[in-house]
């Protein structure tokens, strides 16, 4: 089959609309449109501040997909609600596959493939899944793979790119640079909480990188959460007492706060190790 697969699932980290509708490339009416016609089911609806799932905005895109073949919403509705029946509620959603097959949707569950609008069972012929494959094993070779996937996707479609991000992590909990890597395309995507939930997990598998520590300050300042922020800038310089990004944010922050002597102290360290160079 000439399909293309999405993934169902991921996690607990949620999407504004206007989040979406950039990751998506749609206009945020068009996703409210979609809410409206209950194509999609947002988290919670407090008011028109929608939040969304990993699922929800899979399942967008693939009604992005199908729309620009078919003029017509409810055939496409009617698919997803046959495919969401068909996850048990005490199932994970992430067990099954959303397929746009030419023009169709198709879910698989593990071997099979079920045409979501018949309910008809297909014949798998390019047996794309098989047990104790690579899929299965998921082994280094296969994360490198991921990786270079999702580093390569990022840009054109952020989307999937999360995804890929997103099934690493709960893989291997943890992998830090895969939680580094999320919490990067996250924050690109205006995600800040789900960027931070993921820049606390890379500094808990590695407490001492002065990297993740500044990452965490510039986006608390981002946030403005100054206390936070100031804690993690002097954080970082514990652990690289030579980083002069960490001092130069500590000294505004510092200098905004009126604590002139403490301000004063980081541009005095900023100026030996500039002067050391």
């Amino acid at each position: 089959m000439g399909s293309k697969m999405v993934e169902a699932g991921g996690g607990d980290k949620t999407f504004s609309t206007r989040t979406a509708a950039r990751i998506l490339a749609v206009t945020p009416e068009r996703i409210r449109y979609w809410v409206k016609r209950n194509l999609v089911r947002p988290l919670n609806s407090g008011g028109r501040k929608y939040r969304f799932a990993f699922n929800d905005l899979l399942e967008m895109r693939l009604a992005k997909e199908l729309l620009g073949s078919r003029q017509h919403i409810d055939p496409i509705q009617r698919c997803i609600e046959r495919g969401r029946a068909l996850v048990d509620p005490d199932r994970s959603v992430t067990s099954l596959k959303l397929v746009n097959d030419e023009g169709r949707i198709v879910v698989r569950d593990g071997p099979s493939l079920i045409e979501a609008e018949t309910g008809q069972l297909l014949l798998d012929f390019d047996r794309s899944y098989q047990p104790g494959t690579v899929e299965d094993g998921f082994g280094p070779a296969r994360v490198r793979e991921r990786f270079e996937e999702a580093r390569r996707v990022a840009d054109e479609d952020p989307l999937r790119a999360l995804n890929i991000y997103s099934e690493l992590v709960g893989r291997e909990p943890g992998n830090f640079e895969a939680h580094l890597r999320l919490a990067a395309l996250l924050e690109r995507e205006g995600d800040l909480g789900g960027a931070l939930r993921h820049l606390l997990g890379a500094a808990a598998i590695v407490p001492a990188s002065a990297d993740v520590h500044l990452k965490l300050g510039l986006l608390y300042r981002k946030k403005d959460e100054h206390q936070n922020a100031l804690r993690s800038f002097l954080r970082t310089l514990e652990c690289d007492p030579a980083n002069v990004e960490a001092h130069r944010n500590a000294a505004e922050m510092y200098e905004a706060m009126g604590r002139k002597r403490d301000s004063q102290h980081h541009l005095s360290a900023i100026h030996r190790l500039i002067k050391g160079d």
